[in-house]
Order: structure tokens, then C-alpha cells, then sequence
């Protein structure tokens, strides 16, 4: 089975998390199921990595799994960091700007406001 490494805190044990395509029996609708295994990991993979892992005699009361060998990188994490570093440089670009911007914004309102309030008096003491 190929899964993806949730954890590798402990030593020699890694968390494999395997996803599987499952049809309903009834519906006929596809849908994921997720099982975690706990394997032994002589290789030391690390958290995000893909894996092959197979059946072995019982390690511990938990651990029936090793890990054969590395398989790759998540994808999905690997380009989710990637537009994270990017959108960090964008906003360090920005937001200078927006900040100036913004106080100004704030005046503005401030006047607004106090014009509006002024128009509210008067027209107060005109219905009186």
C-alpha cells in the first residue's frame, strides 16, 4: 500500500495515513475512506512523505507495517507552501502602501462622519 506520513515523532514508528476509493453497495456513490496505520520505519521517512509500506509479523501490539521504501514528496503540501512564500512577498509589497492608505481612509471617514452629524443637528432643530 502507498500512503502519506501524518508522524514520525516516535522513534523507528511512523503514522501512515492511507486513503482508498470505497463504492456504496446501495447508491453507487464513490467516496474516501482514511485508515492510519503505525509503522515501523527503518528508513526515517518524514512527516509529508510518501511511502510504500507492507504486511509483516507483529513488531508490537500496534505495529504490523514497515515501511519498504520512499516513494516521493506530497504534492499538495510541496505547492501549498510555494503560494504561501509567494503570497508573503506580495502582501510585504502591499501592505506599506495600504497602511498610507488606510490613515487616510480614516480622515476621510472622520470628516464624513462629522459632516453627517452636523446635517442630523440641523435637521433635528428644523423639526422642532
Amino acid at each position: 500500500m502507498i500512503g502519506r506520513v501524518v508522524s514520525a515523532k516516535l522513534p523507528k514508528t511512523a503514522t501512515v495515513l492511507v486513503e482508498r476509493i470505497a463504492k456504496h453497495t446501495l447508491y453507487k456513490k464513490t467516496f474516501i475512506r482514511t485508515k492510519k496505520y503505525l509503522v515501523d520505519d527503518p528508513v526515517g521517512c518524514k512527516e509529508g512523505d510518501m511511502v510504500e509500506i507492507v504486511k509483516v509479523k507483529p513488531i508490537s501490539k500496534n505495529k504490523h507495517w514497515r515501511v519498504v521504501k520512499v516513494v516521493g514528496k506530497n504534492l499538495a503540501e510541496i505547492v501549498e507552501a510555494k503560494q504561501k512564500e509567494a503570497a508573503e512577498k506580495v502582501i510585504a509589497e502591499v501592505m506599506p502602501e495600504e497602511k498610507v492608505e488606510a490613515s487616510d481612509k480614516n480622515e476621510e471617514l472622520s470628516n464624513k462622519t462629522e459632516v453627517v452629524k452636523e446635517k442630523v443637528k440641523k435637521i433635528k432643530k428644523v423639526k422642532k
